[in-house]
């Protein structure tokens, strides 16, 4: 939980500074292919996470990266930052939580969806736009099928949830039935 509202506070501070610089498209952007390369290279991640690993060699690695792949001057300072705070583990979920506050800020949300089967296109679309009306905002529907729901969807808003499935209705009535 504290990694989850660490990752969120640095996600928002890194936001606040780059929608100052109106560079909030730009820094996302950047951000995403840093993570893309520390995936595609499990040295550098490991160099740059390590504990045991010297600062410098870590800025070094890091100003590679500022040389060759010229990301917003915000980023640059902020994945410095994050070496030495020693938060550079975190740099993906910051990444996620990153992209979620900008979603949010330009007025759209993404909102996930289970069912048992796959959802009909005019199903789906009806669902979107009364989400969309719900939450004032643009909704982007992910949806993902997991047949042990039985029946009915559940859809995750956040942090919100709601389980509209047939196996959770059973799992009710189970419960109420042992009294």
């Amino acid at each position: 939980m504290l990694n989850s509202a660490l990752t969120k506070r640095y996600a928002t501070a890194l936001a606040d500074l780059a929608s100052e610089e109106n560079q909030l498209g730009p820094v996302g952007e950047d951000l995403a292919r840093f993570v893309q390369l520390l995936q595609a290279n499990p040295d550098l991640r490991l160099l740059l996470t390590s504990p045991t690993a010297a600062a410098q060699h870590k800025h070094a690695a890091l100003d590679a990266f500022i040389t060759h792949a010229a990301p917003v001057r915000i980023l640059g300072n902020f994945l410095k930052l994050l070496v030495d705070k020693r938060r550079m583990e975190l740099v993906e979920t910051i990444a996620d939580a990153y992209h979620q506050e900008m979603e949010s800020r330009g007025g759209r949300i993404t909102v996930e969806l289970q069912s048992a089967t796959p959802l009909e296109t005019h199903h789906a679309e009806d669902l979107q736009a009364t989400l969309s009306k719900l939450t004032g905002k643009e909704v982007r529907l992910e949806s993902r099928v997991d047949p042990d729901l039985l029946g009915g969807i559940v859809v995750r808003i956040g942090s919100l949830m709601m389980d509209y499935s047939v196996r959770n209705h059973l799992n009710r009535l189970k419960a109420q039935l042992r009294g």
